[in-house]
């Protein structure tokens, strides 16, 4: 039995024969040009980059620090704060921190309006306060100053306590930590902090547990 192909037959079997070679070639063409071009497809960011935060934690594990920032003591107004920290880096993302730090209380509310003889004295007014935290380094990242210049970054958050020296006594302290902190260098680090340091005291009468907010900013060595 012969099989007949008729002339319509040809034409369409020619016409999938000629888009399939249109086809291929327009598929050859376009991957010759991106590998001729290979900046024409996406755009490639030309900036300095940092180490990542497991090689800038590769040798150096200790940091020295020091902040500055302002302290809100309940019922004593707001105060300037300095505080100094040691910390050792267990892991890339674990960090246990000794940290020191004072401040000064102001005037109560209740002295400014009952005009009264001051409930403490300068030397009860100073606050002392000597802690331990436990952190964890997440969210690590990227910051950029400019188009060319780009920094390493991470988030964490401390736990801890520590004691409190104010108005005569001295009481246990939580300490609560949220850091930023912008790594400059692989051995320089730029924090911007707040922390939460709670405590109970009996200074207006009765025992209540306040919390004594810090925005603080400063400058931390690795080593």
């Amino acid at each position: 039995m012969k099989t007949t192909i008729t002339s319509r037959a040809k034409t369409a079997l020619k016409s999938r024969f000629t888009y399939c070679m249109l086809a291929l070639g327009l598929s050859f063409s376009a991957g010759a040009l991106a590998q001729e071009n290979p900046n024409s497809v996406g755009v490639k960011a030309d900036v300095e980059r940092r180490e990542v935060l497991d090689d800038v934690l590769d040798t150096e594990n200790f940091e020295i620090g020091l902040q500055g920032g302002l302290m809100s003591i309940e019922d004593f107004e707001n105060s300037p704060w300095i505080s100094a920290h040691l910390g050792y880096h267990i892991s890339e993302h674990f960090y246990v921190k000794a940290r020191y730090a004072i401040a000064e209380g102001g005037d109560t509310s209740f002295e400014k309006l009952a005009n009264t003889a001051p409930l403490l004295t300068d030397e009860e007014r100073e606050m002392r306060y000597y802690g331990l935290n436990i952190g964890y380094n997440f969210l690590p990242g990227e910051i950029f100053f400019s188009e060319d210049l780009v920094f390493n970054s991470v988030f964490s958050f401390e736990l801890g306590g520590g004691s409190t020296e104010f108005a005569g006594d001295e009481q246990f302290t939580v300490n609560l930590t949220a850091n930023y902190r912008v790594f400059l260098t692989d051995w320089v680090a730029w924090d911007l902090a707040m922390s939460d340091y709670i405590f109970d005291t009996q200074i207006t009468g009765s025992s209540k547990t306040t919390h004594n907010l810090t925005f603080a900013t400063g400058i931390a060595v690795y080593f």
